[in-house]
């Protein structure tokens, strides 16, 4: 076996040196209530990329990190593209999807695709991901990716000092709760209720902003 000896100063340089990687204690999740399993054997990934000329059609939904809302998921402004607005090699997607950001992965971006977003294509800085769903549920799997608790622990395993990123490799090697699915499908009514319960107060926010502008623009006729 070869061995190499390298600074530490040059890890440190490269984002490859944290010593909060080596504190085990610190480096797993725990759960008093579900056994914990190793998101590899839950969810699949995709790697599946198309240049965006090969698509039939050339025109194509395209979700980039833009695209998605920190936290909540909730997708911003995609729209249909032409494969010229596209320049480079992208990941594929399909509905019933999980695309997580693994350019910083603080930020909780990922997003559940699901209707009218049937297919298409989007960023390589996603890791596309398939809920098997015999063990686990698209939205559910959404939702304990962005959990405070998990985002902490793929932070640690963010590489890269200007644009730090999880590689899939670490990111499928961690270990989340794991509850039946049943409980999963109650969770999963309860995050939906809520995700529209938001979306109705955003829409009267929104409404209740235009009529007062209607009040500010009377005063100028």
């Amino acid at each position: 076996m070869k061995a190499k000896t390298i600074l530490m100063s040059e890890l440190t340089s490269i984002g490859k040196w944290r010593a909060n990687l080596h504190v085990h204690a610190e480096a797993e999740l725990s759960s008093e209530k579900f056994k914990l399993v190793r998101l590899a054997e839950v969810v699949t990934e995709s790697t599946i990329a198309k240049n965006p000329a090969e698509l039939s059609g050339g025109r194509f939904y395209y979700i980039g990190l833009e695209h998605v809302e920190s936290i909540t998921g909730e997708s911003i402004n995609i729209d249909v593209v032409d494969s010229e607005q596209v320049k480079s090699r992208s990941k594929e997607f399909q509905c019933g999807d999980v695309l997580y950001g693994r350019l910083r992965p603080y930020l909780r971006k990922a997003i559940y695709v699901e209707h009218p977003y049937v297919s298409g294509l989007c960023s390589p800085e996603f890791i596309v991901l398939k809920a098997k769903k015999q063990f686990i549920l698209p939205l559910f799997l959404r939702e304990i990716l962005i959990s405070e608790q998990v985002t902490e622990l793929v932070s640690r395993l963010q590489a890269g000092a200007a644009l730090p990123r999880v590689s899939a490799k670490d990111l499928l090697n961690i270990s989340i709760p794991l509850p039946p699915l049943q409980f999963q499908e109650e969770c999963v009514k309860k995050i939906e209720r809520f995700r529209s319960q938001r979306r109705d107060l955003l829409s009267k926010a929104s409404t209740a902003t235009k009529e007062g502008q209607k009040v500010i623009s009377g005063i100028f006729n």
